[in-house]
């Protein structure tokens, strides 16, 4: 990254609502939308631009139904779901890899930019990064793009193992980027499903809605994982969660698993699915209110037993004790092995 985007990217983390109930700055209603995305085209065939003038298709059919904040799955400009012979023999990057991966800014960035100004929306994608300060280098990356420009990049920390440990860097941030709309968590498939502390963390830092970009198979019980764990997540968190999916065949792959869904608390329910894909191509759009949220803040103001000194729970120094035990226990470890889990 250059330095103005890693300063936008990590030191534009959100502030306000970390520990209150209510976000007055910002829109008590949005509406959002995620793209259950086929990248293959009828031909077999999966190519940048053909995916580029499907997704711009895509964001304009969500701006069309109301949408302010349309997201994309994980690699939908990556090399996820095209042809990776090399990706179960190479050791670094596959020549696959590298033709995918850009900079961002770059070309792709500069699209969005741009259809996002005219809309006026906020898009969230997937791309293979190869930075420019570190050649050869690849990051399984989110791109956040809005009205005002680019607004950052989140590098997926958690990478799948063995095949993604082979071919992409992980990432060593974990901002909360801040947008007209309040602020906004990224994490991507791995880092959402499988490590609930990145969601806390994220949402301690004051985001309330979390986006998953993912491309989850098609394995038995897997469409019923991306619906049930998005709504945990929310949940737990008291916040409202996206996971956009990758749907149908892929080039080199298995299939997909779609069902990308939103979802969140909504009083007096614990949890609801707003919307929810199915296995075919399509956007699904859904309206957030977060005035209704905050009068889940009221019964549990978890953030302020977390982080306020006048109201924090004894349980908060118990579990940061345990964790910082840990992490000290393990100190030694191979960071190799530590990224690949």
């Amino acid at each position: 990254m250059t330095d103005n985007h890693k300063k936008i990217g990590s030191t534009r983390a959100a502030s306000a609502g970390a520990w209150g109930v209510e976000y007055p700055e910002y829109p008590d209603v949005v509406t959002v939308a995620c793209v259950n995305f086929e990248g293959v085209a009828s031909d077999g065939t999966s190519t940048k631009p053909f995916r580029l003038d499907k997704m711009i298709r895509q964001v304009r059919d969500a701006a069309r139904q109301g949408a302010q904040l349309v997201v994309f799955p994980e690699s939908a400009l990556g090399a996820l779901g095209a042809t990776c012979a090399g990706c179960s023999v190479d050791s670094g990057p596959s020549p696959e890899h590298q033709a995918w991966a850009e900079p961002v800014p770059g070309p792709s960035t500069d699209v969005f930019t741009g259809l996002a100004a005219e809309l006026g929306v906020y898009i969230i994608f997937g791309i293979d990064e190869a930075p420019p300060e570190h050649p050869g280098r690849i990051h399984n990356s989110a791109v956040l793009v809005g009205p005002e420009g680019l607004v950052g990049t989140y590098r997926k920390l958690h990478l799948g193992h063995p095949l993604e440990t082979r071919h992409y860097t992980p990432g060593s941030e974990l901002p909360v980027f801040q947008t007209s709309l309040g602020p906004i968590g990224i994490l991507i498939c791995y880092d959402f499903w499988s490590n609930p502390e990145l969601s806390r963390v994220l949402a301690l830092k004051g985001a309330r809605i979390l986006v998953n970009p993912t491309r989850s198979a098609a394995n038995p019980g897997k469409a019923e994982y991306v619906r049930n764990t998005t709504v945990v997540r929310a949940q737990e968190n008291l916040l409202y969660a996206m996971s956009a999916n990758w749907t149908g065949p892929s080039v080199g792959e298995g299939a997909a698993a779609g069902n990308s869904t939103i979802a969140g608390p909504a009083y007096p329910a614990f949890n609801k699915i707003f919307a929810a894909a199915g296995e075919e191509e399509q956007v699904i759009v859904a309206t957030l209110n977060f005035r209704q949220l905050g009068r889940w803040y009221d019964l549990f103001p978890w953030r302020q037993w977390r982080l306020d000194p006048a109201r924090q729970l004894p349980i908060t120094r118990i579990v940061a004790r345990e964790l910082d035990a840990l992490a000290n226990a393990h100190s030694g470890a191979d960071p190799a092995v530590e990224n690949a889990i």
